[in-house]
């Protein structure tokens, strides 16, 4: 039987894949009741609403995302530069394994519920995004823009590429994605 984790982490897990298929408010509890194999009163047990659902599978995504793209184990200043570009290669690819996650990251900022969020401290990657981009700007490596602006232009191409990769249009190499990666730390580097 599973336990209280296990049901809630299915739920989630069944409504990233719903998301993606029918839109971020195109899935009724009826259908992810149906598609998780849980009661709707048991979804209701977990989650107050599908709203509850949503923000808490933003943040899900969001811890899981930050914990997969800031793995690298060097985080010494010295290598800023390499870890800049190691970030981004390391988000490209987690795009191109979880498409849905990107899916679900672009219909959320899209939303009404951006707002939520925005009023919160759980921006998207916002501790540690901006604790790693000011720490750049801080020490001399990066060109002092806004967070704002440092953050688009990062997540801007990376998209972009990772969702031309996703719908086959190209399967971008080790070496082009060092190239990107470069581009980008050449336009932000000081």
């Amino acid at each position: 039987m599973e336990n209280t984790s296990e049901k809630k982490q299915v739920i989630l897990d069944n409504m990233l894949e719903l998301i993606e298929e029918h839109g971020l408010l195109g899935v009724p509890m009826s259908m992810l009741s149906k598609k998780a194999g849980v009661a709707a009163g048991t979804i209701y047990h977990y989650f107050d609403s599908k709203d509850a659902i949503i923000l808490e599978l933003f943040d899900y995504v969001r811890d899981s995302i930050s914990h997969e793209i800031f793995r690298i184990k060097d985080r010494s200043m010295d290598n800023y530069s390499e870890r800049f570009k190691s970030i981004w290669i390391n988000l490209f690819q987690y795009f191109v394994k979880y498409p849905k996650v990107l899916s679900f990251m672009e219909q959320f900022y899209s939303s009404p519920f951006q707002r939520i969020v925005q009023s919160t401290e759980s921006q998207f990657y916002e501790d540690n995004f901006s604790s790693f981009f000011t720490s750049g700007m801080e020490a001399g490596f990066l060109k002092k823009y806004g967070i704002h602006i440092v953050s688009s232009v990062f997540m801007g191409g990376l998209i972009i590429a990772a969702k031309k990769q996703n719908n086959g249009y190209h399967n971008f190499t080790e070496s082009e994605l060092k190239a990107m990666a470069s581009i980008m730390w050449d336009g932000l580097k000081i």
